[in-house]
């Protein structure tokens, strides 16, 4: 009974460690595919705009994120995320650029957060 107790427990420890999953089934092609959504998203995200509950969410967490390279990051937040980056990267360079200035302007998680990328 014990070893259940103590199994049980760690199990909750593990779930609590990722963020929240509730918007895990955005449709990222309506986001990348709508030059006026992204642009809103990217104002709020760099305190220029305002915010729905779910861009409010990851706004929130993205400081955190970003220090421990995504470590509570679900693996489909993992997945988004780096096509999200490398879609904004290369076909919104000035939007991307926004993003940067505002959570890493001296290039502090850069390398991590490339090779984040290449995984």
């Amino acid at each position: 009974m014990k070893t259940i107790l103590i199994a049980c427990l760690f199990a909750v420890a593990a779930a609590e460690t990722k963020y929240d999953s509730s918007h895990d089934d955005i449709d990222l092609s309506e986001v990348l595919g709508n030059e006026r959504l992204l642009v809103s998203y990217t104002k709020c995200l760099v305190d220029r705009g305002p915010c729905t509950p779910e861009v409010k969410q990851l706004k929130d967490k993205l400081p955190e994120a970003l220090e421990t390279n995504c470590a509570k990051c679900t693996d489909k937040q993992k997945t988004v995320g780096k096509q999200l980056v490398k879609e904004l990267k290369e076909k919104h360079p000035d939007l991307w650029k926004q993003l940067v200035s505002k959570y890493d302007p001296n290039g502090k998680y850069h390398k991590a957060f490339e090779q984040f990328l290449r995984n």
